[in-house]
């Protein structure tokens, strides 16, 4: 399997009248073929305040087109409260040889 990246864009659950936007890549693939996962971490901000979050994804979900994984947690408590999550990336979208990624066309 060829070393691969996914975009995900997920909101948090609402909580004190607001939501979190969770917006990123995955990182480092673990594994192969349908048992491989991948590392995930961020920040999201609203207004005063920022929580980060980090975590692994589920194990590869058939697609069409490819795969997607899923992701789900909880943002980090920050000004007395915290976010749960949960989305699923998008398909594969880059392909990395060595340090260098390339975006798949479609």
């Amino acid at each position: 399997m060829n070393r691969h990246m996914h975009h995900f864009k997920i909101e948090s659950a609402m909580v004190q009248g607001h939501y979190h936007q969770l917006n990123g890549y995955t990182e480092y693939v673990i594994g192969a073929g349908r048992f491989h996962f991948h590392f995930y971490s961020g920040v999201s901000s609203y207004l005063d305040h920022t929580h980060y979050f980090s975590g692994i994804t589920g194990f590869p979900i058939k697609t069409e087109n490819g795969h997607i994984h899923k992701l789900e947690g909880i943002l980090e408590i920050n000004d007395s409260h915290e976010h749960k999550f949960i989305g699923y990336t998008f398909e594969e979208i880059a392909y990395s040889q060595g340090k260098n990624a390339k975006e798949v066309l479609i």
